[in-house]
């Protein structure tokens, strides 16, 4: 091996690397509804969390997110004294698409995961339409 790219690499951990490439967050229409109704302070907790999505991206792991399976996740944090959920997806051009925004109840999650789930597929057929009109 050439050795110094073993001292660049030594000098350059490879998870340093990954906290300098950001993912853009794009909010949903209810995302985007959900967040100008919050008070300044809801807002900056709110932001903590999609900050950390933005700088951490796929690699953002428990307590902060949670994988609902099929390409689903879930941001968990409290947000004005509840605790909050905002779904998303992984694009391939580095972004978190957010789809619903939602408080954590116990007796609520299975629906709203539900439709979480038809939000992903409405995108997703929706993205296919667009490819296909645009010949790709």
């Amino acid at each position: 091996m050439n050795r110094a790219s073993d001292i660049l690499l030594a000098r350059y951990p490879f998870k340093s690397m990954l906290r300098r490439v950001r993912w853009t967050v794009e909010f949903s229409d209810e995302v985007r509804s959900w967040y100008v109704g919050l008070s300044p302070a809801g807002k900056a907790t709110a932001d903590r969390i999609l900050e950390r999505l933005a700088t951490q991206g796929n690699m953002l792991r428990m307590p902060h997110s949670r994988s609902l399976g099929g390409g689903l996740y879930e941001l968990r944090f409290a947000c004005e004294n509840v605790n909050q959920r905002i779904t998303y997806v992984f694009e391939l051009d580095r972004r978190a698409v957010t789809l619903t925004a939602f408080r954590k109840q116990r007796q609520n999650e299975r629906g709203e995961i539900l439709r979480a789930r038809r939000a992903q597929a409405a995108r997703h057929a929706a993205e296919a339409t667009k490819r296909r009109g645009e010949g790709r």
